[in-house]
């Protein structure tokens, strides 16, 4: 931008012959072009607003099939031709929404109604579009796998824009808050930059939506995969599994074991809540948490509105559905309805009978779970097998032929026939309601017969499938046909839904055995062949799940067999040294590098609020975004003042473009009693510049929205400020805003104003004239038309200024 661009408004202005019955009034202002972009204006590109809720909004019915809302508008940059390149910001408001919006740039061409003449009317034209093809940025986007990496609203939240003298690109971000730098097509030409925390060296001002935090890392994840997912032909979102002691519930009593006050000494202190179950439920992720074996929690965490649960105990997990808001997850005959919870069998029932084996299937399915969870490894023919561990464990496992079994043996060295004939895994050792008597699994003993093989031998997956089928002709024709729950048991039964998870280990480092964990297993791609290729033969891909801690089997199963739903396990089991030491699954960073059980997707391993507490509120990043007048620094303004600050204050800091670093000056932005946040903010000379401040107040006449002139001072310290316009009280002496519609606030007579609740671009089109646009949160907000119920257009409008010094007398 070039200094002739900059002007001083105040007593060094030219007069105008702006007058208001012969006089001035502070505030004051003259409305002398508006052009209007209706709200339902879009442009092509991918479906957007599927997180919308499927109901219309505003009369405006989602989700926008093969096309992009165009608004709203937070920041405006002048092309000096007539005209402006604008720019829509995150999408739909959140993180969780916006994930189908890309993020772009459109210039646009107003034809102002001015007392000359113009119709009022804005054509939109290109568009310039955020992308990261070189992977710049190193945290998980949404378009992580694709080509281009085009930027989503779930990406960053920008909400101010500058153009450089070289012509590359600076915006401001909320969810950082971050810088972000692209060149003049969009592309990312470096990795965001953070704000510092000039108060505690070393750290920054994070957002509760930081990248760098694990509690916003989640959802950038799932985001991630589920593109990918659907990118090669997909049509279910992938499952969010995390272990349930990690949810944010506000329960100390539930806390990790690892975490919070028990954090190993020889690890960074991490907080125990770290997943929101609102949030990523509102992002369409179903959530199911693992491994709940109390009633009073399981009853918790369905208040908390979790998807599902994976249980040790289904007794008590039926239970617990039963009893839940007078049975509202059942049927009508008393079934659990699979559309309303997931009500899963950990390994069968681990805690009622050995795990992973026929007889933990069954008692399983005796109490109606609507899925089983097991695990599975490869045999060394390539037979999938039900084992949780990659060895046949001596702790669980005894030898058929009751000789010694002084060590375990991997699975991967073992033909599925050597281990069935080798091993009886019967053994006891999860307390006293896990049994192994015969008796109490009649169909396992019948099922096994007709096999060949001991009830208690480690099942082959396909065997799994089978004996579902022969549980419900036990149930619905056979010898278990007279029983009470015989009815309820074979029709659960026969839908029953599969969760089967791959167990492989890719850490380079040893288990207690000294072997190397990732050597212990097949690799990702043998497993997905095995396994999903199962399932798609027996014709079982919309009724089973593949789940892991290790994503790249997923992401392979995404790609190979997209009518199979995947299921992204999260928990941190480290490795430190005490007695719980695990096996780093599988957050856990591997020697400094980022864990390798993600695929390759950027985890901020234990950085939590606990350590790094959030700074900057939700939505109170970069709104406003001001570049000096010699064009060699940028002003980056906090929308809101920091969290827990008493002070009603909002940081304005100082980035210098040479070195691309910020300077450590920094000026403070004091609030009005009636202001909540601001809108935007440019320079107009060296030291003066205007900012929008607004409430949060819309289609009221005495609602709060201004535009202050400011004055820089001395680093640290406050700016002047003084109101240089009233947005509500403009006078409209030429009738620019007529025709109106009925019910319409703020037009119909001289005095026109602006009472939407965002206002969120400034553009100084010369000496005494100022653009503003609003931020129509399409759409969202209904500002200008509560009559009609109808959302808010984009208003673009032209307001002449009087000089700064000429006031009303009084």
């Amino acid at each position: 931008m070039t200094s002739n661009r900059h002007f001083r408004f105040g007593a060094l202005a030219l007069a105008t012959s702006f007058a208001l019955n012969g006089c001035y009034e502070q505030g004051s202002s003259l409305l002398v072009g508006r052009a209007v972009l209706p709200a339902a204006t879009f442009a092509d590109g991918p479906t957007s607003g599927q997180r919308l809720g499927g109901v219309p909004i505003n009369g405006q019915p989602v989700p926008f099939v093969d096309k992009q809302p165009v608004q709203g508008f937070s920041a405006v940059l002048d092309n000096h031709d007539g005209s402006f390149l604008v720019m829509s910001d995150n999408g739909f408001g959140g993180i969780e929404n916006s994930a189908d919006y890309n993020l772009r740039l459109y210039n646009i061409t107003p034809a102002f109604k001015t007392r000359q003449g113009g119709n009022g009317e804005i054509t939109v034209g290109d568009f310039i579009e955020l992308k990261d093809p070189n992977r710049k940025i190193p945290f998980a986007i949404t378009r992580h796998f694709s080509t281009d990496r085009t930027l989503t609203g779930a990406d960053f939240d920008i909400e101010s824009v500058q153009r450089a003298p070289d012509g590359t690109l600076w915006f401001g971000d909320e969810f950082g808050p971050f810088l972000l730098h692209t060149d003049a097509s969009g592309v990312v030409l470096e990795a965001p930059i953070a704000l510092p925390d000039f108060s505690n060296p070393g750290q920054f001002i994070r957002a509760p939506q930081n990248p760098f935090q694990e509690e916003a890392s989640a959802i950038r994840i799932m985001n991630a995969v589920a593109h990918h997912a659907e990118s090669h032909g997909n049509t279910r979102r992938p499952v969010f599994s995390p272990y349930h002691v990690m949810l944010a519930d506000n329960n100390t009593a539930n806390d990790h074991y690892a975490r919070g006050a028990a954090s190993p000494a020889d690890l960074p202190a991490a907080a125990s809540d770290v997943f929101s179950i609102a949030s990523l439920k509102n992002a369409g992720y179903p959530v199911v948490s693992w491994t709940v074996n109390d009633k009073p929690r399981m009853l918790e965490l369905m208040q908390l509105g979790i998807s599902g649960i994976i249980s040790d105990r289904p007794d008590l997990l039926l239970e617990a559905v039963q009893e839940f808001n007078g049975g509202q997850y059942l049927t009508a005959e008393g079934l659990i309805d699979i559309s309303k919870f997931d009500a899963q069998g950990h390994r069968g029932g681990r805690n009622l009978r050995p795990e992973n084996t026929l007889p933990a299937m069954e008692v399983a399915l005796d109490h109606l779970m609507v899925t089983l969870e097991t695990d599975s490894g490869i045999a060394l023919d390539g037979v999938p097998m039900l084992a949780h561990d990659p060895y046949v464990e001596t702790e669980k496992c005894r030898k058929a032929d009751g000789s010694d079994f002084p060590a375990p043996v991997l699975i991967k060295n073992l033909s599925a026939a050597e281990i069935q004939s080798g091993f009886i895994c019967d053994k006891l050792f999860r307390g006293e309601s896990q049994l192994n008597d015969l008796a109490l699994s009649p169909v396992s003993v019948a099922f096994a017969a007709s096999r060949g093989i001991h009830p208690y031998a480690m099942p082959q997956l396909q065997q799994l499938f089978d004996f579902v089928e022969s549980y419900v002709s036990y149930y619905r024709d056979g010898a278990g046909s007279s029983h009470p729950q015989a009815a309820l048991r074979w029709k659960n039964a026969e839908q029953v839904r599969f969760n089967i998870e791959t167990k492989l280990n890719p850490r380079s480092d040893q288990d207690a055995h000294g072997l190397v964990y990732k050597e212990r297993t097949f690799d990702p791609a043998t497993f997905t062949t095995a396994i999903a290729g199962l399932i798609s033969s027996n014709g079982l891909s919309a009724r089973a799940d593949v789940q892991s801690f290790d994503f790249r089997t997923l992401l392979d199963v995404q790609a190979r067999f997209p009518a199979i739903r995947t299921v992204y396990l999260f928990g941190d089991f480290p490795i430190f040294d005490g007695a719980d030491s695990d096996d780093g699954t599988n957050m856990q960073d591997e020697n400094g590098a980022n864990t390798p059980w993600m695929a390759g997707l950027y985890w901020p391993y234990r950085a939590t609020a606990l350590t790094s507490p959030f700074k900057a509120q939700g939505s109170g990043g970069f709104e406003g975004m001001a570049l000096t007048q010699d064009g060699k620094k940028l002003l980056p303004l906090l929308e809101k003042p920091l969290a827990g600050s008493s002070a009603r204050e909002l940081l304005i800091h100082e980035f210098d473009l040479a070195s691309k670093q910020y300077s450590g000056k920094f000026y403070r932005f004091p609030l009005d009693e009636r202001g909540a946040a601001i809108g935007d903010f440019i320079m107009t000379d060296k030291k003066h510049g205007l900012i929008i401040e607004r409430d949060n107040t819309q289609g009221d006449l005495n609602g709060f929205k201004t535009v202050q002139e400011i004055t820089l001072g001395k680093s640290g310290d406050l700016v002047e400020k003084s109101l240089r316009v009233d947005l509500m009280q403009i006078t409209d002496k030429f009738g620019l805003a007529q025709p109106s519609q009925p019910g319409d606030v703020g037009v119909g007579g001289e005095t026109f104003a602006f009472p939407f609740v965002t206002i969120e671009d400034l553009v100084l089109m010369n000496r005494d004239t100022l653009g503003v646009i609003n931020d129509n949160n399409y759409p969202f907000s209904v500002g200008r038309h509560p009559g009609a119920s109808a959302p808010d257009d984009s208003e673009f409008i032209l307001l002449k200024l009087p000089p700064q010094a000429l006031v009303k007398k009084q």
